[in-house]
């Protein structure tokens, strides 16, 4: 028995090399993708940007129905609104939870996340689904920036407010924008959520990736994790993996 766990042992090195080796890089125009729904290194809990901006989003909504139950406390819809202004945009300056530890909040993690959908139309093995998608989808992407933008004016009117009254007011339309930013509104009063681009939130941008991954061939599968974070940018503005070190290990360029 013990004849045969040294043998086990002088193999396993050369069994993981062979795995490793037999995992087949993902497109660079996938691993974009990946950056949006699979993983990105420095979002909470490395999630994707996407769902970082998903995520926040929620949070911001749970932040904007406290404010709204602070029964007029001024103090406490403060709190809870300033809460709501760093999950909507953390690099704020004026909010009061901006010293808060968040890398990411919902403009700013569905901004990286167009950017990345960009990166991926832009890398020469993209297929013309992605291509044809991108452009789209970040014009789409940028009703919900501005929405953002809106909230971050109307939290700031609050967080400025000497009166409870209008705090409480401001809070109210602050519930609706930040479910709107989640998912959707109905603004044309058409009876239908996201009817137009100028209504959509986050579900609706979620279905139009899908629906585009859904299109891509060669499928799209999640990326392995080590490709996700070991993609790189030359100074030329070409992206490449990082190469492997003759110790096994990885090195970069």
């Amino acid at each position: 028995m013990r004849k045969y766990a040294v043998i086990l042992i002088k193999i396993l090195p050369a069994l993981l090399l062979l795995s490793g080796c037999a995992t087949k890089a993902p497109t660079i125009a996938h691993t974009h993708i990946g950056h949006t729904m699979d993983g990105w290194p420095i979002t909470p809990d490395q999630a994707g940007l996407f769902v970082t901006a998903e995520n926040s989003a929620q949070a911001a909504i749970r932040s904007a129905e406290a404010a709204k139950v602070a029964d007029r406390d001024l103090t406490r819809i403060k709190y809870n609104i300033a809460q709501v202004l760093s999950h909507t945009n953390p690099l704020y300056h004026g909010s009061e939870a901006s010293s808060e530890k968040k890398q990411y909040g919902v403009k700013n993690a569905l901004t990286e996340a167009s950017h990345h959908v960009i990166f991926a139309a832009e890398s020469p093995d993209a297929s013309d689904n992605v291509r044809s998608f991108a452009l789209q989808f970040s014009d789409n992407a940028n009703y919900v920036l501005a929405r953002c933008d809106l909230i971050i004016l109307l939290g700031d009117e609050v967080l400025n407010s000497t009166s409870a009254e209008e705090a409480s007011i401001l809070s109210n339309e602050l519930v609706k924008l930040t479910r709107a930013n989640l998912d959707g509104d109905d603004s044309d009063g058409d009876g239908i959520i996201g009817s137009t681009p100028e209504e959509y939130g986050l579900k609706q941008l979620r279905s139009e990736l899908l629906a585009m991954i859904d299109r891509e061939g060669p499928d799209y599968s999640t990326v392995d994790t080590w490709y996700l974070f070991n993609l790189i940018r030359l100074p030329s503005g070409e992206w490449i993996f990082k190469k492997r070190s003759s110790s096994g290990g990885y090195g970069s360029y």
